[in-house]
């Protein structure tokens, strides 16, 4: 049985016939996506610049925490003082008597800078006496001999030692 005519003729005029050719416009993007691609932008710059800033307060808060107190920076100030003295001492530019009474000057004005009391023209008794410069007396007191001795066998070494020990104990 023959297939009829109206099924066969629109088969072979699809296989037949070409299509017209159209040229197909792309589809027109809306400006929705360009506003939101810049609201991406902005919130990430936002999040990037609150992210710093957060850190870097916090930063500063624990750097202030940790920041030491006045007396451990006049302790510091002093304890360079100290190793001034015997750095010279140890590239010989200063001799062992001159050191020692350097170190007897550097205790004295360690002791006005942290009680308040000028304590550079009293004498051993009365620093031995006050108990807050009681340790700093016994030093001073060890520090003359070999300050004012004609010889002495005392190192500068060993007062170096004692005043930094002095210094690191105040309270």
């Amino acid at each position: 049985m023959p297939a009829p005519d109206l099924l066969l003729r629109p088969a072979a005029r699809l296989l037949a016939e070409p299509s017209p050719a159209e040229v197909i416009d792309p589809p027109q993007y809306s400006i929705a996506w360009v506003i939101l691609a810049v609201l991406c932008l902005l919130v990430i710059a936002a999040l990037i610049v609150g992210t710093l800033r957060i850190t870097r307060a916090i930063e500063k808060r624990i750097a202030y925490r940790s920041r030491p107190s006045d007396l451990e920076a006049l302790k510091a100030e002093f304890l360079r003082a100290v190793n001034d003295v015997a750095d010279r001492h140890e590239a010989e530019q200063l001799e062992a008597r001159a050191g020692h009474h350097e170190l007897t000057g550097v205790m004295r004005r360690f002791v006005k800078r942290t009680t308040g009391h000028d304590v550079t023209s009293q004498d051993l008794a009365t620093l031995r006496a006050d108990a807050r410069t009681r340790a700093v007396g016994e030093l001073i007191a060890d520090l003359y001999e070999p300050d004012f001795a004609l010889a002495s066998d005392r190192e500068l070494r060993d007062s170096v030692r004692r005043a930094r020990e002095v210094i690191r104990a105040w309270s």
